[in-house]
């Protein structure tokens, strides 16, 4: 490994504790402003990644709320010592206005014996009655993180359940030292 990637690496860390206290900030999340998507900034659309330590492997978790696990893609580098997580997300606002609802709106009856249940559903009125433009908003994301050993990309399992990311990586040995026994 060059000595710049090395001294890249070490200073990585304290690089991105100057980065997250201006790109993770609560009170940024709720200003109707960085919803606009001409403010969108990539730094904002970073997900928030836990790394742990169990044994012989390590545990990444990202939260990726509303991403298909489609839109995702996982990969290792650098010779297993990085992974980085790369999305997607589309979203959709506007479009043709949808049709007026009935006056009853929809219900449905169900007769089980003595007993008749009526359920009835009520559409909200849509006070638009045509639009031209259709707001698709892109958000794409890049997260990587590095790790002090290298990982077996062959055995790495990948699950995403409920908005979060789940990686399972187990280290592998480092072909590139070997170990001297002290007499």
């Amino acid at each position: 490994m060059s000595i710049a990637r090395q001294l890249l690496n070490e200073f990585r860390p304290l690089f991105r504790m100057l980065e997250e206290p201006i790109t993770r900030s609560p009170a940024l999340r709720y200003n109707s402003i960085f919803n606009d998507p001409f403010f969108n900034s990539p730094a904002l659309a970073r997900p928030a990644v836990d790394v742990s330590e169990e044994g012989n492997k390590y545990i990444i978790e990202a939260e990726l709320p509303g991403v298909p696990k489609e839109n995702v893609d996982v990969r290792i580098g650098n010779h297993g010592h990085s992974v980085t997580i790369e999305g997607k997300v589309t979203n959709r606002r506007g479009g043709p206005a949808s049709a007026p609802a009935p006056e009853n709106g929809n219900a449905s009856e169900t007769t089980a014996g003595d007993t008749t249940t009526t359920v009835t559903s009520q559409a909200e009125p849509n006070n638009q009655l045509s639009t031209e433009r259709q707001l698709i908003t892109n958000t794409s994301f890049t997260r990587t993180v590095w790790l002090s050993r290298p990982v077996d990309g062959s055995t790495v399992t990948a699950q995403l359940k409920d908005g979060v990311l789940t990686l399972s990586l187990p280290k592998s040995e480092d072909k590139g030292s070997v170990k001297i026994s002290v007499d």
